[in-house]
């Protein structure tokens, strides 16, 4: 080998070495550093988009959920998402939104604690007894799952709630997120939802995982109907249907203020979002 070859062998050598070195350093810092996740404001609800960007939270009725194997569910180019367990929807959305919401004050990593009805009251749901068990089958689905996210960044593989305790006289809850979940929100690769908008939402599956998905983009670009079919997790197979299905979500939409418009075009879906307020003072 000669001189050149040489150089360039041992700089190869290096960047790897730095690399590993800087590997060692993150996985340090994510055991012992003190992480929070990131600080919404209190009328949103924060998202990694991967999470509304894939059928992960898919478009169906309770009584349609499946278990699922090392699945691979549909998703945004770019974004590959793999799920085993029973298999979620908008409703657990829903309630993986308010736990993070109620986690986000406390360090990654810890076990905080919360009544059910507090619980409950966050997500916008009644205090009955059917309520308390859909609570509780919701956050044991999360406990029990195994996901997989992977994008150009890195891959994220755990469950999406670490720990799940309940006292069964108190209805106290413990609950504890791993704290490499932060990296599913890494590089401010995450959304912040309009909590009164998605709470007009409820029992409008598809409309919810429209409105999660266009939220994740300032600027929607049309997108044709079979994808949507495809990363909302439809069980409708129909496009004539399916269709249908899209444009009374979408008008829904448009009713409660978040889309000014929409139409189509042969196959595309075109949205055209409502312009976030001007704010003169930023901090305002």
């Amino acid at each position: 080998m000669d001189s050149i070859g040489n150089a360039l062998h041992g700089m190869k050598e290096r960047m790897e070495a730095n690399k590993e070195l800087a590997r060692k350093r993150e996985e340090e810092y994510y055991e012992s550093g003190f992480i929070q996740l990131p600080l919404w404001p209190e009328e949103k609800r924060g998202s990694p988009n991967s999470f509304l960007r894939s059928a992960l939270f898919a478009a169906i009725q309770s009584k349609d959920r499946m278990m699922l194997k090392e699945a691979i569910l549909g998703s945004q180019q770019g974004i590959t998402v793999k799920y085993t367990g029973e298999q979620l929807n908008q409703e657990d959305l829903t309630v993986w939104l308010g736990v993070m919401d109620m986690v986000k004050q406390h360090p990654l990593g810890t076990e905080c604690s919360f009544s059910a009805y507090a619980i409950l009251k966050h997500v916008g749901m009644d205090s009955g007894g059917k309520s308390h068990q859909k609570l509780r089958e919701s956050i044991l689905r999360m406990t029990a799952c195994v996901l997989t996210v992977t994008n150009e960044k890195m891959t994220f593989s755990d469950r999406m709630i670490d720990r799940f305790i309940i006292d069964e006289e108190t209805k106290q809850y413990k609950v504890k997120l791993g704290r490499h979940a932060i990296k599913l929100f890494g590089n401010n690769d995450w959304t912040a939802l309009e909590e009164k908008q998605r709470r007009l939402l409820v029992k409008k599956p598809l409309a919810s995982f429209l409105h999660g998905y266009y939220s994740s983009h300032e600027t929607p670009l049309p997108v044709s109907i079979d994808f949507l079919m495809d990363i909302s997790g439809s069980k409708n197979t129909q496009k004539a249907g399916f269709k249908r299905h899209i444009k009374k979500a979408l008008d829904e939409l448009v009713k409660n203020g978040f889309l000014k418009c929409f139409s189509f075009e042969g196959d595309l879906v075109k949205v055209v979002r409502v312009p976030k307020p001007y704010k003169l003072n930023p901090s305002a």
